[in-house]
């Protein structure tokens, strides 16, 4: 019976959710892409780390701020005890809107599964956000802001290319002292982009004066929210929800982040009654002046690489950034002993300044460039971490250095190949066959084909280069 009625409750919510989505008042669209956040995120897998344990929050009214823990071990003479200073209320008043109630029904039965990961995942960095929050005299209900954006997911990519745990658009994020470019992304580093995202919440409030437009500005842009209160002649956001100013996604950005929030913050009166948090993440920020391989990194806070990017998915390449002056890693306080010497003695990356960056051709693969550049294979896919041989025209990759590694010109090649150290760079020409090149240049097909990972069955092309063993 309590089964057939959690699907009734389910199936009636979803299709409240697809009624109300044609209202001026209901359920969220797709993302505009000129929003300075996005949505569509995929939650990623929960940290692989060494971590201190966290309790988990006491059960609270839904708008209430969390009270404050007191000590359980309370000291025998009385002494005068500075009290944590109260969260601000981040809703003074919250109207009797369906929509609430219809977002509390979706994620409590609907999208049960995927909710309960959020929740299990959110005390990760609950602590720092609230601690953050609370330095700059903001509502720390505002960390909720994450779970509806990413799910609390440092990984969190959006198709519309909003990243991190609060989903920043790459302008945003610059704007707010966050480095993204070719080597590092910082709006996935979960500790300074929660400080740009709470200097953002706190900017935005203080133009639009209300909670309220201040997280529809995070949803819609700050320019859609003054030109709507402009032209509805109004800063009640409840009241511009019932016009056409706002996208329906934004309509419904605060309906859902309610219902999400009053759920978090009592699970089990919503049927969330066997959650595992995750212990909470607990780092110190370290700042490194130079360049230096992930691989080093990693083994310097004892761990491997994929668990040092758990902490640091900021980087995205090979190495830490050559170009700034200085980049932060987080260590966990557990390993943090001994980091500091050891990172001294770690060798800065060889990384070729005339030739950092490569541009994929037409017509070229892994094993023409790696032989072009005189650069192992292994070491140009570890240097780019390419998971897959398959390159994309106007691709970036970086040549690393090697000892064998000399000066190549980059220009566009315009000879039929380039000869190298036992092999040539064969570009195909009209009428030539696998068979033909093997005879001209006195080798086998098969040799042909297993040094260029080539099937039989592949057709070449006019302009495609590929590698022949030469005599």
């Amino acid at each position: 019976m309590h089964s057939l009625k959690r699907k009734f409750v389910c199936g009636g919510a979803c299709l409240a959710l697809i009624a109300l989505s044609a209202c001026a008042t209901q359920v969220a669209a797709p993302p505009s892409t000129n929003s300075p956040m996005a949505k569509g995120k995929k939650p990623a897998h929960p940290l692989l780390s060494r971590i201190i344990p966290f309790t988990s929050h006491p059960e609270t009214k839904a708008v209430a701020p969390p009270a404050p823990i007191s000590p359980s071990s309370p000291p025998t003479v009385p002494l005068p005890v500075a009290e944590k200073p109260s969260s601000p209320v981040l809703f003074s008043s919250i109207p009797d809107d369906p929509s609430i109630q219809l977002y509390i029904d979706y994620f409590q039965y609907a999208d049960h599964r995927r909710f309960k990961e959020w929740l299990e995942r959110s005390h990760e960095y609950l602590p720092y956000i609230h601690q953050t929050l609370r330095e700059m005299g903001l509502p720390e209900d505002l960390a909720y802001v994450s779970l509806i954006e990413s799910g609390f997911s440092a990984r969190a990519y959006s198709r519309t290319g909003a990243a991190g745990l609060w989903q920043f658009m790459r302008g945003t994020g610059v704007k707010y002292g966050l480095k993204v470019n070719w080597w590092i992304d910082q709006r996935r580093d979960p500790i300074l982009a929660t400080r740009s995202a709470a200097q953002y919440l706190k900017d935005l409030h203080d133009e639009f004066d209300s909670w309220e437009l201040a997280l529809a500005a995070y949803n819609a842009g700050e320019g859609r929210v003054a030109n709507a209160v402009s032209r509805a002649g109004t800063k009640n956001y409840w009241k511009l929800r019932q016009t056409r100013e706002f996208s329906s996604e934004t309509r419904n950005y605060i309906p859902k982040l309610i219902a999400a929030l009053t759920i978090a913050k009592n699970p089990a009166k919503y049927g969330f009654t066997d959650l595992s948090y995750h212990p909470a993440v607990i780092v110190r920020q370290k700042e490194i002046h130079r360049s230096v391989d992930i691989r080093r990194l990693a083994r310097a806070m004892n761990m491997s690489v994929s668990e040092f990017l758990v902490y640091n998915p900021q980087f995205i390449r090979w190495a830490t950034p050559p170009r700034l002056a200085s980049v932060t890693v987080n260590v966990p306080v557990e390993l943090e002993k001994g980091f500091s010497k050891r990172l001294a003695s770690l060798p800065s990356t060889a990384i070729n300044p005339d030739v950092p960056v490569y541009r994929v051709e037409s017509g070229d693969s892994l094993w023409s460039i790696a032989h072009r550049f005189h650069v192992p294979l292994r070491k140009l896919i570890a240097a780019n971490r390419l998971s897959s041989r398959h390159l994309s025209l106007r691709q970036k990759l970086l040549i690393p250095v090697t000892g064998n590694s000399r000066p190549v010109h980059l220009a566009s090649r315009r000879s039929s190949h380039h000869r190298f150290s036992g092999w040539i760079d064969h570009r195909i020409r009209r009428g030539d066959s696998l068979y033909l090149l093997a005879h001209h240049y006195r080798t086998s097909v098969r040799e042909i084909l297993a040094k260029n990972h080539l099937r039989s069955s592949r057709i070449l092309r006019v302009g495609d280069h590929i590698m022949i063993p030469s005599r």
